[in-house]
């Protein structure tokens, strides 16, 4: 089980991530799941504040911790975010 998911677990408050970029850019987000798909986690996560957006993040495993790569090639990103609706149809309204 990621470092993420733990984490998450133990939290009362409503689950937020931090990421900062490669430009030191920090961002906070609304964690929304864990999806896998093959041997692989992504994280899907709402940037705080937002109406509904969702991003993407692959979740690799590094010596220092877990590390958030931004998931940019459109097809992966679909896959990922179809495998999240289907998976919590009955609590978002996804229309």
């Amino acid at each position: 089980m990621s470092e993420l998911l733990n984490r998450l677990n133990d939290e009362e408050e409503e689950p937020r991530v931090t990421v900062t970029d490669t430009d030191g850019v920090t961002a906070v987000y609304e964690f929304l799941d864990l999806v896998f798909l093959g041997d692989r986690e992504y994280a899907v996560l709402s940037p705080e504040g937002s109406d509904g957006d969702v991003v993407i993040f692959f979740v690799r495993q590094t010596a220092h911790g877990e590390e958030y790569v931004p998931v940019t090639d459109e097809m992966l990103q679909w896959r990922v975010f179809e495998i999240f609706r289907m998976q919590h149809e009955d609590e978002f309204d996804f229309s």
